[in-house]
Order: C-alpha cells, then structure tokens, then sequence
C-alpha cells in the first residue's frame, strides 16, 4: 500500500466534496481510514450516512469514536491502523485534487530518503471562491531553511498539503499529544524533516477558511496558551539539533531568538482574541495568572481597550 488517507469527521457541510476527491485520485494505490468523531449522535449519524457508499469498500476503514476525541488522540487512532508507506491527514471540509496523490509519489521517488512532502494551497473560503495562494517553495530544503521559514514567519503551515513517511511518523510516536491540537501538524511536520522537505509547486489542496474551521471561544483559547508553550520548546529542540554545529548557516542564537519572538507574538495575539471574548473580571484574573507569557503593557493595553 503506498498511501494512507486519515478522513478524521466532525462536520458534514462540506465532506461530500472532500470524499468526491479522494474518489477522483487518479493514483489509486492508496487507502482511507475514516474516523467519526462527532460530538452528538445525531451528528455522528449524519456523518455515517454521507459515508454510506464508502463503508464496505476493501481498502476503506470506519471507526467511530464513542466519546469525542481532542485533534491528536483522534489523529493517532487513525496512525495506529495505517498501512500505506505515506500518510496524509484531509480535513472534512478541504479539497484535495485529482494528481495530489500522484505528483507527491513523484516527489518520494525522486527523493527516497525525505520524510516530508507537501504542495502548494489555494485558499478558498465557504462559498469556495478563491481568497488567496501560497508562497512558492524549493522543491526541496533542509531542515534548518524548512524550520526558519516557519519561526520567521515567511511560511504558512496547514495539514492536508503534507504528507509523510508512516514509519518515521510511527517511530516519533505520531501526533503529539501534549496540546489541544493548534499547532500539532507544523511541530510534527518539522520533527520529521531531518531527511529535507520535498514540495511541488502545484496547486494540489483548496485550503477552505470560514468561521466554522476555528473556534475562538474562551475555553480553547486558554487551551492556546499551553499549545503555545509545546510548540516553543519542540522547535527551541529542533533548533538546537540543526543549527548547533559548523554546518549551518544560521547562528544558533539568532534561531532561539526568532523562536522566542515569535512566541511571545502568539501568546499575545491569543490574548488579544481573549480580551474580546470575555468580561472585565474574567480578563483581569487570566490576564496575572498569565502575565509571564505575554508582553505585559501591550497585553493590559489590550485588556482596558477591549474591555469598556
């Protein structure tokens, strides 16, 4: 089996067409493992219906979650039965096209020791009118480039443009499951890049951004502050991996301290949203209980400019 196709399911509005492309691959060596991981029974029923065509299909397998899993558990349930050399995550309501699974098995014979393959995304919104397009990769860089691009900020990172070598994401132990889920795909994708990152330039995901893909209420935003912290130190490791010896280009003190910035920008961007979500009080005990996280004036000045 070359490739695995994770399907983890919570919404239905868009997977029938996230379904219609997998069913349009014209590289047909591939396995999906669908996952239900809805949050009621009556949405986990919906979802087993639009998936009724699919059930029974040999190199198709449906599981159902009896409690609603958080991103990576579900993500690692789905790793744990994967047969195929790569594996790819698609979320329910993004669109793979019909050569993604062909262009990346170029990719992975042209360059059979990388563990990393992903592909340029046009962005769409729920309408799915195009909104944007990523920037252009080399088709393939080391790990350090791979990870400055990421802490510099020059780079977006999704999860259904990468796919990766199923072993080598096995040996990591999959997903981590230390966070709630935000920021899981660019630490484990980067973890995985000591061999280099493969890319091609084709647009193969139609990456959707709606209101409904993200959720801003006040519990998951406190849940970022501790994803926040897991992504930091996973990348300080990989920094410190890759940018400790004669060989690399960029000053190991320099990536700590992009890492570092880019922190902080994060944890006070999360604040920013909490600041808008919750009462005065609320704000005010998260705001001391937090303070060491964020940059203290700007995060208050947000607070009191939000709050009245």
């Amino acid at each position: 089996m070359r490739f695995t196709i994770g399907l983890p399911i919570t919404k239905t509005k868009y997977l029938k067409e996230s379904l219609a492309s997998i069913e349009a691959q014209t590289f047909k060596d591939f396995e999906v493992i669908i996952r239900n991981n809805a949050n009621t029974p009556e949405v986990k029923a919906e979802i087993k219906d639009l998936c009724k065509d699919w059930i029974n299909r040999p190199n198709v397998t449906y599981e159902e979650s009896t409690e609603q899993l958080n991103m990576p558990a579900n993500f690692n349930k789905i790793v744990e039965k994967s047969r195929g050399d790569f594996f790819t995550i698609l979320s329910d309501d993004d669109v793979i096209d019909k050569e993604f699974l062909s262009e990346i098995n170029m990719l992975a014979l042209k360059y059979p020791d990388t563990k990393v393959f992903h592909c340029r995304v046009k962005l769409i919104d729920g309408q799915s009118n195009f909104i944007g397009i990523t920037e252009i990769c080399p088709e393939w860089e080391k790990q350090e480039d791979f990870v400055f691009q990421r802490i510099y900020e020059k780079r977006d990172f999704f999860l259904s443009d990468f796919i990766v070598d199923t072993k080598a994401l096995k040996e990591i132990g999959g997903f981590s499951e230390k966070t709630s889920g935000w920021g899981v795909d660019e630490v484990t994708w980067s973890t995985l890049a000591y061999n280099g990152v493969g890319f091609s330039n084709k647009l193969l995901l139609n990456y959707r951004i709606f209101p409904g893909n993200y959720s801003l209420s006040l519990e998951n935003l406190r849940k970022r502050f501790k994803d926040i912290e897991v992504m930091h130190a996973n990348f300080e490791r990989i920094i410190r991996e890759t940018c400790n010896g004669t060989e690399s280009i960029y000053p190991l003190d320099y990536m700590l301290e992009l890492n570092r910035k880019r922190t902080q920008g994060q944890n006070d961007l999360v604040f920013k949203f909490h600041a808008k979500s919750g009462n005065l009080i609320q704000n005010l005990k998260f705001y001391f209980k937090n303070k060491s996280l964020l940059t203290k004036k700007r995060a208050l000045k947000d607070l009191i400019k939000t709050s009245f």
